[in-house]
C-alpha cells in the first residue's frame, strides 16, 4: 500500500465516517410505513408531543402543524412554535407537501421554498387519527403529534411503542403545550 498517500487515507476515512450513520440505519431496515392515509381525515391541526431534538427547531414549544387542502394534489403546510416559551417569539414557516405514494398518501415531500425539501412519512397512526408517528427515511427526525395540544398517558405509551418499533425514541424531548395561544 505504498501508492496510498495520507490524502487519500483522510479521505477514506471522511468517507467511511459519512456511510457509517447510512449503515447502521440501513441495517435497521428501510423504515416502514403505515399502509393507508386518509389525507381528508389527516388534514387539520397536529400538535406535537414529543420530538427529537434538531438544530433548526431551536428551543420551540407550542409548536403546531396545520394541514389544509391545497392547489390540486398539494396540501398547504403551516408551522409555528414559539420560542422558548408559550411568550416567546413566534416562529413560523409555511409550504406545501405532496404525496410521493399516492396509493399509501404515507411518503410525502415538503417544500418549504428552502434548499432542500423535507420528507414526511407517516411511520404510524391511531386508528382514529388521534396521533401520528413522523419520520424520514434517514430516521433523523422523530415527531409525536396529537390532533389535540395534550394526548392522554395511555395514547402516548401507544405512540412511543409504535415510534419504538422502528425508531430509537431515547432522544425524545416533550415540548410544552401548556399555557399556548396559537396563530390562526
Amino acid at each position: 500500500m505504498k501508492g496510498i498517500s495520507l490524502l487519500s487515507l483522510l479521505g477514506i476515512s471522511i468517507l467511511m465516517n459519512l456511510i457509517s450513520p447510512m449503515a447502521s440505519a440501513s441495517s435497521r431496515g428501510d423504515l416502514v410505513t403505515v399502509s393507508y392515509v386518509d389525507v381528508g381525515r389527516y388534514l387539520g391541526s397536529w400538535y406535537q408531543v414529543a420530538r427529537n431534538p434538531l438544530i433548526f427547531e431551536g428551543n420551540c414549544v407550542c409548536a403546531r402543524q396545520v394541514l389544509r387542502p391545497g392547489k390540486p394534489g398539494q396540501i398547504d403546510v403551516y408551522n409555528s412554535c414559539n420560542e422558548g416559551s408559550p411568550a416567546g417569539e413566534l416562529r413560523e414557516i409555511r409550504g406545501y407537501a405532496v404525496s410521493n405514494d399516492p396509493i399509501s398518501n404515507s411518503k410525502l415531500t415538503v417544500d418549504f421554498n428552502l434548499p432542500h425539501k423535507g420528507q414526511y412519512w407517516i411511520i404510524a397512526l391511531d386508528h382514529d387519527y388521534r396521533y401520528a408517528v413522523v419520520s424520514d427515511p434517514s430516521r433523523l427526525s422523530l415527531y409525536i403529534l396529537s390532533k389535540t395540544p395534550t394526548l392522554p398517558e395511555d395514547l402516548y405509551r401507544a405512540a412511543l411503542n409504535d415510534a419504538a418499533l422502528q425508531m430509537d425514541i431515547s432522544k425524545l424531548i416533550k415540548p410544552t403545550q401548556v399555557g399556548c395561544t396559537y396563530p390562526n
